[in-house]
């Protein structure tokens, strides 16, 4: 059977790995000059203008690529949860080291070793999100989001790495809201900052903290 009239062919989508690549490069950009600027001047003092200054970009670029002011804030600080790097490859292997270490206190002492380089990279961002919090809905929308995002992680991991080692009578979800008020921002900016202690002397005290609140002690 044949079909008349003219069969006009589909248009392939184009793409181009150097217009990607171009387009993350001008992201990144973006994320670190936000991150100076925010840490500097807070939320309320740093303005798109200056930003898009600072990157050697345009306003509407800023708008078209993480669509302005806010944008920027969560882009600064997912990007700087993630780190440098590939973060599903980091992520990947991460957990499965951890998974094959032979005692839980060993497995707790890496989750703790992991939180706090991730505390340490978003302490000036997490003060300029509590700063703007006040004024700022979104702001205090944005620091909601991110703790229930904690919890449910850092809830699940100690399921997966510590379920059968935990206290008696501590169930997971007790667990992980235990580790997600002690390894939270708010008490690392109180001890590191207001308190002055160092980054090692956090480290390991929160390290001790959690094994003693949350192994048996057996196996702490």
């Amino acid at each position: 059977m044949e079909v008349s009239g003219e069969v006009k062919p589909r248009r392939r989508k184009y793409h181009s790995p150097l217009r990607a690549d171009q387009a993350r490069q001008t992201r990144k950009r973006l994320l670190e000059a936000a991150f100076d600027l925010f840490a500097e001047r807070g939320y309320a003092g740093t303005t798109v203008a200056a930003v898009a200054e600072q990157a050697g970009v345009s306003p509407e670029t800023i708008y078209l690529t993480v669509e302005g002011k806010r944008g920027l804030l969560e882009g600064v600080i997912e990007a700087t949860i993630v780190g440098d790097g590939d973060p599903a490859a980091q992520e990947d292997g991460l957990w499965a080291e951890i998974a094959e270490l032979p005692t839980a206190s060993e497995r707790l002492a890496r989750m703790v070793d992991y939180s706090c380089a991730i505390l340490a990279r978003t302490r000036p961002i997490h003060s300029v999100i509590r700063g703007a919090a006040d004024k700022e809905a979104f702001a205090a929308e944005l620091s909601s989001r991110l703790l229930k995002a904690r919890l449910r992680a850092q809830t699940e991991r100690i399921r997966r790495h510590l379920g059968d080692d935990l206290r008696r009578g501590l169930s997971a979800s007790e667990a992980g809201e235990r580790y997600c008020a002690l390894a939270g921002p708010d008490l690392y900016y109180t001890l590191t900052v207001e308190l002055g202690w160092s980054a090692d002397q956090h480290r390991k005290w929160l390290s001790n903290l959690l094994a003693t609140e949350l192994l048996e002690p057996s196996r702490a």
